[in-house]
């Protein structure tokens, strides 16, 4: 759809005569329920006429509620709440809600003419009392023309319920101004009301009670005396048959005269008998401010027209933004959910209604309904008469350099000319920094001259600047602090006139040049201090000049290594970005990760192998020896500039905090300034969470050294540490390339002990200990190990269970018996052998059958057979054995079986699921073992580097001994 198709709300709405003539007077929003009671004539006939004053109004769901649970309690029926109690929220009004049940009380034929309400209850001649807690004087009273003076609220409810026979019974009460007990009260709802249904309106109760409080009566006061007689009422009503009461309260502390405590004494008293009502909730304020404000409703294919064109700019955003289906999905589903609401509201952005209703309600001198109505109508009538609406009155379409509506709206929230200084400064002043970058943007793009992003955009944040949002799930009127995020900004000004890009870069240059706009690194938010934003700017230029100055070798890369350093501490095994490969350390019989520096991500991918291929095979000018014990951090391109960005604003900020006294720097700044290093420190925390997710190891593929390039991926990691993660990566995620144990049999492989290295040569028998060592941490093959203390353990174990024996000192040669020549008492076989008397400098292992001692004295226990793996004839069948000598059939014990064969096919998460019934098996077998055969074929082949990772790797680590048939 075309910009151009889109018209200005104002050539497409008819305004309300006196909104559009600027004739603002409170009679435009307010309702005189008094006046409306007397039937003065000089209220309008569409406020005094019942059937013209239903046709007037908007009911909505909840006033229909009201309606009809009012009506039903007059008409004496059963189930109903008789007190309730109205805070109307904002827009709602309470004075045209209480006119409503008052005119459906006098006249119930006036419901009528709306479909929704003929079926409410008809409770006949109803005596309605209205008390204007504003208009009736505490002191004076009323007097009537006959005379007759009303002291009290109590004799004013007595005389209009019935003059001849309610107020008699309070007449004395109302002359000493003393409140009626409760006998009293009821008598004048019933018989004083000649058995007629009562509805009792009390509205603006809080003005009252506060002049009351001015009025003596006798040792007591006026206020007291109401007090009591409020709360005694609400009780008779609420025990009555055919009576109701209906009062209102006031929302904010500024309506309520400061007295916040009288206001919650009186929200008391009839707490526990009184229900809360707000006629008005949700969306269906907007259709009341399109009756109040305009002259007619709108062209429902304009509103509809607009609300795509709207739609469609806003989804687009949004799925622009959107990672996954699901998150498009609910982009589609917002943006029509958005496309409805501006439909209702047309001409009105819905974020402009939300700002007052959601946020601007939690600011104490908000009027909640003729302020915002007020200051909405100032709006409507300046873009009217000077031109400047869009096809949207929204957020950022609020004419504020209109002194009109500036100080209606400033005014209405209660900060008056604070904010002057801002709106100059920054947002609409001859040399507003909003200006410039829209006279900027419009020299760009002339296309943009009449759409003005950056001054939409920071008015919108102006408006977003007051009050705040409830906390969700605090259970309490709790808000959040004032301001408004990038996504809810960009909602709220995006159109077909301005779209994202444009809008978002707007912002950025608005958040570095605005003198008051504050940002916490979430929320935007215009205040009245000048901000430590540019001070911060600045600073990181300068330190952005330094690191440039010096080819990156700057404060920036020397704290991000002093920073990785503290994060890596204590991690002896972790080496911090390495100039040459004679930084890493060699022959040291641990797994050492080399984290590469920022420089190597910017490689091209033939240096990155050359270089790393230097890491991992060299030591200086000679080979590396223990090249199986290496490997390469790599750091990840895409977080390096976020975490330079972050490290260089935290350097920013230490410089204008170091200059804090010379700056002058506020409390309020300071705490900007934290918060603002709080927020690096989470973005460069963040960033180094990222940087490392990727290790290269050294392996021979085909006789050829090659890199082993293990990458996270998708895969999650749990731990939160850098070198931690690291680990992760190498011992938990998929195959595992680093071991923390190796089991006795996989050491004896290794080195081929007991085995010939070659034809026609006899057997290995013995191997040093330094042999094994080296073996492990030089040859390019699995199992890598974390370290010599894993290999410790696995000759203890060997030595403990008898695979092979163990002795330290001179090397022994073999005699021409095959025995090692080796006094026997200093070989150590089939007992326990701590870890630390193993010496790799001077340990030997030998076989069993190379040990100086006959066959016979070989430990019990110990067996030169393996276990093997037996399979059923037949697949998926069972076999149970039973003993030949089993009791007879029948009995219990007959049952058992002491032998279970079975075998069957499955796919791998069959596998997984079988695992707790095998692993039950073997809990009851003999030795706590059972015996698995395992088959598995390939047409294609089993890749050897692939089954030694993937299969034989992780049946050691589970210690588990296996005859390959």
């Amino acid at each position: 759809m075309s910009t151009q198709a889109l018209r200005p709300w104002t050539d497409m709405v008819k305004l309300h005569p006196d909104v559009e003539e600027g004739a603002l007077t409170e009679a435009v929003f307010a309702i005189d329920l008094g006046a409306i009671a007397a039937n003065d004539p000089n209220v309008p006939v569409v406020n005094r006429d019942p059937e013209a004053f239903f046709r007037a109004t908007y009911l909505t769901s909840d006033l229909q509620k009201l309606l009809e649970e009012t009506l039903a309690c007059l008409a004496g029926k059963a189930g109903y709440n008789r007190v309730l109690k109205l805070r109307t929220p904002f827009g709602g009004g309470k004075s045209h809600t209480l006119a409503s049940l008052f005119h459906a009380a006098r006249k119930r034929q006036a419901l009528d003419g709306i479909p929704e309400a003929r079926e409410f209850a008809r409770p006949g001649d109803v005596a309605v009392a209205v008390f204007d807690g504003e208009k009736f004087d505490a002191r004076t009273g009323k007097t009537l023309e006959n005379g007759l003076t009303i002291q009290t609220m109590w004799g004013w409810i007595a005389w209009q319920i019935d003059p001849e026979k309610a107020f008699p019974m309070v007449a004395d009460h109302d002359r000493d101004r003393v409140a009626p007990g409760g006998d009293v009260i009821r008598d004048m709802l019933n018989k004083g009301a000649s058995g007629r249904p009562v509805l009792i309106l009390l509205d603006e109760v809080l003005k009252y009670m506060e002049r009351a409080a001015a009025v003596g009566v006798l040792e007591s006061t006026l206020q007291r005396q109401a007090k009591d007689f409020f709360q005694n009422l609400t009780v008779e009503v609420a025990g009555s048959e055919k009576a109701a009461l209906v009062y209102s309260l006031t929302w904010s502390a500024r309506e309520s005269l400061g007295n916040v405590g009288l206001l919650a004494e009186i929200d008391k008293l009839a707490s526990r008998v009184d229900q809360l009502r707000e006629p008005v909730s949700g969306d269906e304020v907007l259709p009341i401010l399109q009756r109040r404000l305009l002259g007619s409703a709108p062209d429902g294919s304009v509103a509809s027209e607009v609300a795509t064109a709207y739609q469609d700019v806003v989804t687009g955003m949004q799925r622009a933004y959107a990672e996954t289906a699901s998150q498009r999905q609910q982009a589609d589903e917002e943006g029509r959910l958005l496309r409805d609401r501006m439909r209702t509201a047309y001409p009105f952005h819905p974020a402009l209604i939300d700002i007052m209703r959601e946020r601007w309600t939690a600011v104490d001198a908000f009027q909640r309904t003729r302020g915002a109505l007020r200051f909405l109508a100032s709006c409507m009538h300046s873009l009217k008469k000077n031109g400047g609406a869009k096809a949207l009155l929204g957020p950022g379409d609020v004419p504020v350099k209109d002194v009109d509506v500036r100080v209606k709206m400033l005014k209405e929230l209660g900060v008056q000319n604070d904010y002057d200084p801002v709106i100059t400064a920054d947002i609409d002043g001859p040399n507003a920094r909003a200006k410039r970058i829209d006279d900027r943007l419009a020299r760009e793009t002339p296309a943009l001259a009449s759409a003005k992003p950056a001054t939409r955009i920071a008015t919108a944040i102006l408006l977003h600047s007051f009050g705040g949002l409830r906390r969700e799930g605090s259970g309490s009127d709790e808000t959040l602090p004032p301001g408004v995020t990038e996504n809810e900004l960009l909602s709220a000004c995006v159109g077909p006139d301005l779209d994202n890009i444009t809008a978002t870069a707007a912002l950025s240059e608005l958040r570095n040049t605005c003198l008051y706009l504050h940002y916490d690194g979430v929320r935007y938010c215009f205040k009245k201090d000048p901000n430590v934003t540019k001070l911060i700017e600045d600073a990181e230029q300068t330190v952005a000049r330094e690191d440039s100055h010096v080819r990156g070798q700057g404060p920036v890369r020397n704290m991000i290594k002093e920073m990785l350093d503290t994060r890596l501490a204590g991690n002896h095994t972790a080496i911090v970005w390495p100039a040459k490969s004679q930084d890493i350390p060699d022959e040291d019989p641990r797994f050492l990760t080399a984290y590469l520096p920022l420089e190597f991500a910017a490689e091209g991918k033939s240096e990155q192998d050359r270089r790393a291929l230097e890491y991992l095979t060299k030591y200086g000018d000679r080979p590396r020896r223990f090249r199986n014990g290496l490997g390469l951090a790599i750091p990840e391109k895409k977080q390096i500039e976020a975490l330079r960005r972050a490290v260089r604003y935290l350097l920013a900020i230490d410089r204008v905090e170091a200059k804090k006294q010379q700056l002058r720097l506020s409390k309020d700044q300071l705490d900007q300034l934290r918060e603002r290093k709080r927020t690096e420190q989470g973005a460069a925390e963040a960033c180094f969470r990222e940087l490392y997710t990727a290790v290269w190891l050294p392996r021979v593929q085909d006789g050829e050294l090659e890199i082993e390039k293990v990458e996270r991926g998708g895969r999650p990691l749990q731990a939160t540490g850098v070198h931690e993660r690291i680990m992760e990566l190498l011992t938990s995620v998929g195959t595992p390339r680093i071991h923390g144990s190796v089991t006795p049999r996989k050491i004896a492989e290794r080195v081929r002990l007991g085995e010939s290295p070659g034809e026609n040569e006899p057997p290995v028998l013995g191997i040093r200990a330094s042999d094994i060592l080296e073996s492990f941490f030089r040859d390019i093959a699995p199992p890598r190990l974390e370290s010599a203390v894993a290999l410790r353990k696995g000759i203890t174990r060997g030595v403990s269970e008898g695979i092979f024996g163990y002795t330290s000192g001179v090397n022994p040669v073999v005699g021409s018996d095959g025995k090692f020549q080796v006094s026997r008492d200093k070989v150590v076989v089939g007992r326990f052998l701590a870890d630390d008397e193993i010496d790799f400098d001077s340990g030997f292992l030998m076989t069993p059958s190379a040990i100086p001692e006959s066959a016979a004295s070989q430990p019990s226990g110990v067996s030169e057979t393996r276990s093997g793996f037996s399979a059923p004839e037949t697949p998926g069948t069972a076999d149970r054995g039973t003993d030949a000598g089993s009791p007879a059939a029948g009995s219990e014990v007959a049952a058992r079986t002491n032998r279970i064969v079975m075998t069957f096919e499955a796919s791998r998460e069959q596998v997984f699921k079988a695992f707790p019934a095998i692993a039950n098996l073997a809990d009851k077998s003999d030795g706590a073992k059972v015996r698995i055969r395992v088959e598995g074929s390939s047409s294609v082949g089993f890749d050897p580097s692939w089954l030694r990772n993937a299969v034989d790797e992780p049946l050691d680590e589970a210690d588990i001994e296996r005859i390959e048939e």
